[in-house]
């Protein structure tokens, strides 16, 4: 529906459990500039009183659109949100972050006037009252220049397999509602199997095949609210591990030979972040650690093609060496040495931190 010459965008928020966030983010989507919106939030069980905020602000704003249903998990709420979308154009924003004023006026200027199929926009991060970073500079993506097929699968599909094009979230951007539907006909975009993590790259990793033609702009359209899985232990890190395999099973079916390198190298790193996890966070000791390695060596799918790239490749990696030697002693060494390097970053980033803050407490 267009009103005003402002064609119909939904907005997809799912809520799970975020009393304390949801009011700045929910403020944020209906102050929008850009008017002829859709709000559709899908209540996915919260058991705090995000369902009861969400019932305040539905009375004000009659854009907003509810969906209640029982705890399922984040891809099955967007998936049921999208299901109830209307709007020409959809965007989705996670419940504890916020858009700037002028987010939606900015991406469907774009998506308009270049008659594209998906706009991606620069994010800022925050954490409390500091902000920091601006994803403009991310990746090796055009900045300004419509990308269509072929271009756009041939040359940057490869970004989703370990070579960083654009970052991968779901967020900070605008699709042509047409592009998911023709998607969906294909893949499946909203899979059972995902449940905790990884769901924005299984999601834009299967559309990028179907889309037309892309756009990136330097406005800043999201603020992502700091946090997540690496800075704390996650439980569920294992799904993206074994995403792994679901990605070499895609390549294997497009025949898209340049990315099999790269999602090599990606899990390689991948296996050792989550042997870092298990003893930063001592979730395991050394004893635990092997274990996890003997696991997935033997568990993942993906492993005996590793192996053979690696022979085949003469590479002098001695991380993926190990692997290939199952050589545990060396792994976890490996692991241990991540930490320690790991640690000394972080060493590093709080010191520029607290002498970027004091220099400017003192102005």
């Amino acid at each position: 529906m267009v009103v005003n010459n402002q064609p119909l965008v939904s907005v997809l928020v799912p809520l799970y459990n975020q009393e304390r966030y949801f009011g700045t983010c929910i403020r944020s989507i209906c102050n929008q500039t850009y008017r002829n919106l859709e709000i559709v939030v899908v209540n996915d069980g919260s058991t705090d009183k995000s369902g009861i905020l969400l019932e305040q602000w539905a009375k004000k704003d009659n854009r907003i659109i509810i969906v209640n249903k029982s705890n399922e998990g984040l891809v099955k709420a967007r998936r049921d949100g999208y299901l109830k979308a209307t709007g020409e154009f959809i965007a989705f924003v996670d419940s504890d972050d916020a858009l700037p004023p002028r987010a939606i006026e900015a991406l469907v200027r774009h998506i308009t006037e270049k008659n594209v199929d998906l706009v991606i926009g620069a994010i800022t991060r925050k954490l409390g009252i500091f902000t920091w970073g601006n994803s403009k500079s991310y990746g090796s993506f055009p900045t300004g220049q419509v990308v269509n097929q072929p271009e756009l699968y041939d040359k940057y599909f490869v970004g989703f397999f370990g070579q960083a094009c654009f970052l991968f979230s779901m967020w900070g951007r605008l699709f042509r509602k047409s592009a998911i539907d023709r998607a969906l006909q294909h893949t499946e975009l909203f899979p059972d199997s995902i449940r905790f993590m990884g769901e924005d790259l299984n999601f834009n990793m299967r559309i990028f095949p179907y889309l037309q033609s892309m756009y990136r702009i330097d406005d800043l359209v999201y603020y992502y609210r700091y946090g997540g899985a690496v800075d704390h232990f996650n439980p569920h890190y294992n799904e993206l591990l074994k995403m792994a395999d679901d990605r070499l099973q895609l390549l294997d079916d497009l025949k898209y030979n340049k990315g099999y390198a790269p999602l090599f190298g990606e899990y390689v790193n991948m296996f050792y972040f989550r042997a870092q996890q298990l003893i930063d966070f001592k979730q395991a000791d050394k004893d635990g650690v092997i274990a996890y390695f003997k696991n997935e060596l033997n568990e993942r799918k993906l492993i005996p093609r590793l192996m053979s790239f690696i022979a085949d490749d003469g590479t002098h990696n001695q991380a993926a060496l190990l692997i290939q030697q199952r050589d545990y002693e060396g792994m976890y060494n490996e692991a241990c040495k991540r930490v320690r390097q790991l640690h000394s970053t972080w060493q590093c980033n709080v010191k520029a931190a607290l002498l970027w803050t004091l220099e400017h407490l003192s102005l």
